[in-house]
């Protein structure tokens, strides 16, 4: 009977330090931060981080299903995520605050101990030049009077931390892998369009770089097709065009390109097939036109405005936008000449740029 007495009184005693120990001593909440440096554009940090794309990523709930809702950015952007992972679970992340190209606010939602838990991306510019980029990643929660979640704070370096910074490590990887270009000072952001069916006469062209002799041959390449044109009864159904084979250190392989339609014709519904087109094309004088009919796809775009010398930059910066967006390229971009090869090769150049996602992509 005394036995049993001292061992309630020993269990009572453990009560009370538990109990003494989780309300004076430990705190209530917890703070755990970790960075990250980058040298890629400020912006498009911010474009990465204020959407949930690329979350599945590097996020630190490594195996999980995710499935992204809301708008693409900013506030109400939100990722779920599941596992069978007893330790991973599920939860919710769900943008609730975003400042340009300064910090992102997320509200957690998940099975941990606690309240009011929130994940802030913070960015700053570091370094000599103030090029590079810092992220740095915190996580707050309240365990308020819950003596069992503030025991578990103890660990929340080990159980949050440790993630954050092996994530945060793929994140700068990632980051490493877009092409150092900033998207966002393009005239209007690129997205993704359906692009319709076409009928094309191409010649395929090779040209050495320089602009002279690029101009040179595109002229050249368009007489040609303007004499199809004229022996078929065909009529232009669109703006040039000048899709690019392979943009090499000496040499430009593209193929020029103009979208036809018999004249007097009706212009094809954009979500209609191109209808076939009788085109008759005489090889004598080493003619290099071909008829081909490209069909709808999917592509982003983007415009442009300026000398046609600046086109590999921007399309450069395309494929960053991709990148962030979680968006596959496919092969062989192009652009619309909108207002002719002349004006191509000086400062009022006007083109529409679009480069077709590969097949199966998604969206």
């Amino acid at each position: 009977m005394i036995r049993i007495v001292e061992f309630l009184i020993a269990v009572v005693i453990v009560v009370v330090i538990f109990v003494v120990v989780g309300v004076v001593v430990l705190p209530s909440g917890r703070h755990v931060s970790e960075t990250v440096d980058t040298g890629r554009p400020l912006p498009v940090v911010y474009d990465l981080l204020s959407g949930f794309q690329r979350f599945k990523d590097w996020s630190p709930y490594k195996g999980a299903q995710f499935t992204v809702s809301g708008p693409e950015n900013g506030v109400g952007a939100q990722v779920d995520y599941t596992s069978t992972d007893p330790v991973v679970g599920s939860g919710t992340w769900r943008i609730v605050k975003a400042e340009p190209n300064k910090s992102v606010t997320i509200q957690v939602t998940n099975h941990d101990y606690g309240t009011n838990k929130t994940v802030v991306f913070t960015l700053e510019r570091v370094g000599n030049m103030r090029q590079a980029v810092r992220i740095t990643q915190s996580y707050d929660v309240d365990y308020g009077m819950n003596l069992f979640g503030r025991y578990a704070g103890l660990y929340v370096t080990r159980s949050v931390g440790d993630p954050m910074k092996a994530s945060l490590n793929v994140l700068g990887n990632m980051l490493a892998s877009i092409p150092k270009f900033d998207y966002t000072t393009l005239p209007a952001p690129p997205k993704v369009v359906k692009t319709p069916s076409v009928n094309l006469l191409m010649a395929p062209t090779t040209a050495k770089r320089s602009n002279d002799e690029v101009q040179s041959a595109m002229t050249t390449q368009q007489k040609w097709l303007q004499q199809v044109m004229e022996k078929n009864g065909l009529v232009a159904a669109g703006p040039l065009r000048v899709i690019t084979e392979e943009f090499g250190a000496d040499t430009y392989k593209f193929d020029l390109a103009i979208p036809v339609k018999k004249a007097g014709a009706a212009d094809t519904p954009a979500d209609a097939p191109a209808p076939q087109l009788d085109v008759k094309i005489d090889p004598a004088g080493g003619n290099p036109v071909k008829y081909v009919q490209m069909p709808a796809a999917s592509a982003v775009t983007a415009v442009y405005k300026g000398h046609m010398a600046a086109l590999p930059a921007t399309r450069d910066a395309m494929k960053a936008w991709a990148v962030v967006h979680a968006v596959t390229l496919g092969d062989h971009p192009y652009e619309f000449y909108n207002n002719g090869i002349a004006s191509a090769f000086s400062d009022s150049g006007d083109f529409t740029l679009y480069w077709p996602l590969k097949t199966g992509n998604g969206k």
